[in-house]
């Protein structure tokens, strides 16, 4: 046992020696630096934001048309071709009639209006311009334009009472004739919200106007519309992508 001992102590001893000499400072070096947290940075952001949202370059939708004839609904596309510059397509079907219309008669059971010999509906199709206004001191969230569009417009005429007889609604289509005649329409209105991606709305006023031409066509007989044009307030829905 008492030869082991020198053995013990010498093996001792160099391992207590090789922690001395890994722990040791070297003459004029600097101490190692405290523990700390290193934070590592993304060279992209996880989520991509550079403070603007994309702006949708196409949308599409419906329109809801008022006018002193009575209620029409629509649908447009339009694309953007420049910040404040949109081509768009319009269609729309809207009733005309005089606008003092009223089932003010009554001939046999069925109410009808007196003298009122046609039902006119009016179906233009117009291609036109929208520029955006006022879009470096406003906001996207709102955003005004003025817009203008030519194109045909198809005018239907049924007949309601024809040589003393009644026409149902339906049935007066059977005995529809058709005109087309070119018209066109200029507007202010604006749209509201984001300018990205997703849901569309707005309003707007346009002024169409759609001569028929020669004598007219007859609504109320003796009244015939010249011009089937007029004022159209339209409330828009729509998508934007």
């Amino acid at each position: 046992m008492t030869r082991r001992l020198p053995i013990v102590t010498f093996v001792l001893c160099c391992v207590i020696g090789s922690f001395t000499r890994l722990s040791a400072q070297i003459t004029g070096e600097l101490p190692p630096p405290p523990d700390t947290l290193i934070v590592f940075t993304s060279p992209r952001p996880l989520l991509e934001n550079d403070g603007e949202t994309k702006a949708a370059t196409t949308a599409m939708g419906l329109d809801l048309l008022f006018s002193g004839s009575g209620w029409g609904v629509g649908g447009f596309y339009q694309h953007i071709l420049s910040r404040d510059l949109t081509a768009f397509f319009h269609l729309a079907i809207s009733g005309r009639r005089n606008t003092d219309e009223f089932e003010n008669a009554w001939f046999g059971p069925v109410p009808v209006v007196s003298n009122k010999v046609n039902r006119l509906f009016m179906v233009p199709m117009t291609v036109g311009l929208q520029y955006r206004l006022f879009s470096e001191s406003l906001q996207d969230s709102f955003r005004p334009f003025v817009s203008g569009g030519i194109g045909p417009t198809v005018i239907l005429a049924t007949p309601y009472i024809r040589d003393g007889l009644y026409y149902e609604f339906f049935n007066s289509f059977g005995y529809a004739t058709t005109y087309v005649r070119p018209g066109g329409f200029i507007g202010f209105g604006s749209f509201f919200g984001s300018i990205g991606a997703g849901s569309l709305i707005g309003v707007q006023i346009r002024y169409y106007t759609i001569p028929f031409g020669g004598n007219g066509l007859e609504s109320v007989k003796g009244s015939p519309i010249n011009d089937f044009g007029g004022v159209f307030l339209s409330l828009t829905v729509g998508s934007a992508y």
